[in-house]
């Protein structure tokens, strides 16, 4: 519930900055529409800043860029130009100084890790309780047939990433998956008898659910991490 009133709070505030603004010259009259884009971007903006998202914070610049580039005299950049910088600045600076991640850091061992970073299909089985897998530029296809299944780290970054966890087991009460996606898709195919535990974020993404939940068993898979300029979807079986 805070987070809903730091929004509203933030959004007509906005709202009313940028209605004076247009009103006393500053800024060029404008429609409502525009009022409400900016409202949504400059949250948009805040919101990174506070969750240290790097695509969500440069992306919405961007957009409030070329909303506002007759007032900023810029029209010699294109919106695909102001769009393609911000890409390259999103790309550079998470190089530079990494995503941030929520929750504690510590260092695991015994995991069934692998990197996919070309342009083709990359298809593997895995069955350590621990799995963590990154894919970039490509197209990635993991099979979970842990007896143990704990934890999953997944990474996917212009590209599509597909999980089956059909054939693992959870043997405690929890396991947990941490989610990264940056400009493609994560599928995830879970048993529908589990628990689902959603601790998602998207910016400019969306989160999709395809079929139902029936969480009968004692099993819970919890899902946690965010996603940008993509989607994460969610298949029960």
């Amino acid at each position: 519930m805070r987070g809903k009133n730091v929004f509203w709070g933030i959004f007509f505030i906005v709202m009313a900055v940028i209605v004076i603004a247009s009103k006393i010259g500053i800024l060029p009259d404008v429609g409502i529409f525009t009022i409400l884009a900016s409202a949504v971007l400059i949250w948009a903006v805040v919101d990174g800043i506070r969750r240290r998202n790097l695509y969500e914070t440069i992306f919405a610049a961007a957009f409030l860029l070329i909303i506002y580039e007759k007032a900023l005299h810029i029209e010699g950049l294109t919106p695909w130009t102001i769009l393609v910088a911000a890409l390259l600045f999103s790309i550079g600076f998470s190089i530079l100084f990494g995503t941030h991640k929520k929750g504690k850091q510590s260092v695991e061992i015994d995991w069934d890790s692998d990197s996919n970073k070309g342009m083709g299909i990359s298809n593997e089985q895995c069955s350590k309780s621990k799995i963590r897998c990154e894919n970039n530029f490509g197209e990635a296809i993991r099979y979970i047939n842990s007896d143990n299944f704990t934890k999953a780290r997944l990474e996917n970054n212009f590209g599509g990433m597909k999980i089956y966890f059909d054939n693992a087991i959870i043997q405690g009460e929890l396991a947990e998956v941490q989610i990264e996606n940056n400009f493609g898709a994560i599928i995830l195919f879970i048993p529908k008898e589990w628990k689902v535990q959603k601790e998602l974020e998207h910016c400019f993404g969306s989160i999709l659910e395809h079929g139902t939940c029936l969480g009968t068993s004692s099993a819970t898979l919890r899902l946690r991490g965010e996603t940008n300029f993509g989607n994460i979807e969610l298949h029960y079986v």
